[in-house]
């Protein structure tokens, strides 16, 4: 079995060692990727690499930097081998480390023992073959050594010093040879809700040089090593802007759907929010009413459960009536709650794209026009040749001119708040997260 290693040095400076552990790995700046990369150098999903059997071979994902192999532009697929570098739009350099595991698959074949040592004639080196002579020679002489004694004897010689030296290193009082624990090291995501991928590597050295960092691809629960003090909790304060909007966004999303754990934005769609997002930026007011929010979680989220709303959805569609004055939350959202409820059981609350629909009609359901955007959604679909899925979006109905920018903007509103109460501080707002759910 060969196994593909990536090696790099993060944004950090920190040297890692990733293993290839699915037969299709993703290296890319979304957090949903195998392997994520907060750079504005990689695309979203950048470097695919692809295992049949012992073989890799790596693609380019289209990306708009462009990736290179051993300095060549990999325009096609192409098979990796051990010690190949690859570039990746000029934001990461990784190093290739094939191992595979076939030196030390074979294995010895039984040694039968007749009086004289001999092995299979298939073996190498073979003592089959020992003098015609010798041979009588020892068996002539009964009472003397037989000959496999003096090929025994080194074994067992060899043996018997190797049990000595582990007794040694066991019972040693001195303590200077230690067991060297690698430091358990955390590879971010860029998706906040993502859990940090643990893996704990004990090696027998006295070596103090950091060892590499085995991590486990994909998504994976902490495993029960404890964390080691110093370790880092927190994803890296100086990621750039869009990476910020796109991780809190995401996370905002998946906290308003009723189902939906990988719901996230689009690179365009991330940048279209930066500046409604900006317009909060450092604000007083939304500090002052996040934390009316938090003050009164408990009441939101029973009022949202008895609507079989989210909370994070009841309170940030508060949150964003109120926009730039202040006011109390809760009462805000009791305000809301009716309407809210309505709309989602026309429209839907599956997905976060339905909730973000559900805001956008908020006025026509605050007029009792319960039905519009529902109707409006079903004509759409026989007139459209897209999925129903992406007709369901208010980046398609507003491109396509269906809704009005009023709507557009309230619900553009609500999702940058709501980006913004993931991690205030990240957008200069004084204010703990508010995580409701």
């Amino acid at each position: 079995m060969t196994e593909l290693w990536l090696k790099y040095t993060d944004e950090n400076g920190d040297f890692q060692r990733v293993l290839v552990e699915r037969d299709k790995f993703v290296v890319g700046r979304h957090s949903e990727n195998d392997l994520s990369i907060p750079s504005e150098k990689i695309s979203r999903e950048h470097l695919k690499i692809e295992r049949l059997g012992d073989v890799f071979i790596a693609a380019d994902c289209n990306s708009s930097n462009g990736s290179t192999l051993n300095g060549k532009d990999l325009n096609e697929r192409a098979t990796l081998k051990n010690g190949d570098s690859l570039n990746l739009g000029g934001g990461l350099k990784i190093e290739v480390e094939l191992v595979s595991d076939k030196s030390n698959s074979k294995s010895a074949s039984p040694v039968s023992f007749d009086g004289n040592l001999t092995k299979s004639e298939n073996e190498t080196p073979s003592f089959a073959n020992i003098s015609t002579a010798s041979k009588s020679n020892s068996s002539a002489d009964t009472g003397g050594i037989p000959m496999s004694f003096f090929y025994l004897a080194p074994l067992f010689g060899v043996g018997i010093l190797l049990f000595l030296g582990v007794i040694a290193f066991i019972f040693s009082g001195n303590n200077k040879t230690k067991i060297a624990e690698t430091d358990n090291e955390i590879i971010y995501s860029s998706d906040p809700d993502d859990t940090p991928t643990i893996k704990k590597e004990t090696n027998l050295t006295t070596d103090k040089t950091p060892k590499p960092t085995i991590v486990k691809s994909g998504n994976s629960n902490l495993d029960s090593t404890p964390e080691p003090e110093n370790t880092p909790t927190t994803a890296p304060k100086n990621l750039p802007e869009t990476v910020k909007i796109e991780q809190n966004s995401a996370s905002f999303l998946r906290r308003i759907a009723q189902n939906e754990p990988k719901a996230f934005l689009t690179s365009e769609q991330a940048q279209i929010l930066n500046s409604k997002i900006k317009e909060f930026n450092g604000s007083a007011v939304l500090a002052d009413n996040i934390k009316s929010a938090k003050t009164n979680a408990a009441q939101i989220q029973s009022l949202a459960a008895a609507k079989n709303l989210k909370p994070q959805f009841l309170a940030v569609a508060a949150l964003a009536k109120l926009g730039s004055q202040r006011g109390n939350v809760l009462q805000t959202a009791q305000s809301m709650t009716e309407v809210l409820d309505k709309l989602s059981t026309q429209v839907g609350s599956e997905l976060a794209n339905d909730s973000l629909l559900v805001i956008a009609a908020f006025d026509q359901g605050a007029a009792g026009e319960f039905l519009k955007m529902r109707n409006m959604l079903q004509q759409l679909s026989n007139q459209f040749p897209e999925s129903s899925r992406t007709i369901r979006t208010i980046w398609f109905l507003h491109q396509k001119g269906k809704i009005s920018e009023a709507q557009f903007e309230f619900a553009l509103r609500f999702l940058a708040i709501g980006t913004i109460t993931q991690n205030p501080k990240d957008f200069n707002v004084n204010a703990e997260e508010l995580k409701l759910n």
